[in-house]
């Protein structure tokens, strides 16, 4: 954690809604792309952010910083997220805007556009349609880019169990995947 990080969580701890600002700013894309992606809607994954900042400041007080800030506000977001799941029962479907399209070295045609759309919500659907757990652990992996450290912090499980869960949520989706070529 940055020495500016510290000086803002300790604003925030005194009630500065300035410090509370500059860190909604600095994180508020990183939990709505976590929440899209745990929930696979847009109007539902700007609920779940706003209730992560609103938690985030009535709770502040409990972050000890045992682990970095970044992966408590994961454990908030991952929890508010499965939770709601859990009350809906939804398995939500949607698509992946925010994929990285620089592998595309060459000029695409709306054509290639259309391919590449399509197959980025045959991709959510699919990491959709995962069990919740298995859903957040492939998200904070392979599209956050989470260490298994902070995965473990964030779902409040072991090394171990994150590796573990990781791998099984891999083969499901491979499985799946597979099940599903045609769409991809």
């Amino acid at each position: 954690m940055s020495g500016e990080e510290i000086v803002l969580i300790q604003r925030l701890k005194q009630g500065d809604e300035k410090a509370f600002e500059q860190i909604f700013r600095r994180y508020q894309k990183r939990v709505y792309n976590v929440a899209y992606r745990m929930t696979g809607n847009r109007e539902t994954a700007e609920d779940m952010t706003q209730e992560v900042f609103l938690r985030l400041f009535q709770k502040i007080h409990k972050f000890k910083g045992k682990s970095s800030f970044s992966t408590w506000l994961y454990r908030l977001t991952v929890n508010l997220c499965l939770d709601h799941l859990r009350k809906r029962n939804a398995h939500p479907t949607g698509s992946l805007e925010d994929i990285d399209e620089k592998a595309l070295i060459y000029e695409r045609t709306p054509e290639d556009d259309a391919i590449l759309r399509e197959r980025r919500e045959a991709i959510q659907r699919i990491i959709s349609s995962l069990p919740d757990k298995m859903r957040a652990i492939i998200i904070l992996r392979e599209i956050e880019g989470l260490s298994y450290k902070e995965i473990a912090e964030a779902m409040s499980c072991s090394m171990g169990r994150v590796k573990s869960l990781l791998h099984e949520a891999r083969m499901e989706l491979k499985r799946r995947m597979e099940r599903n070529k045609g769409e991809l």
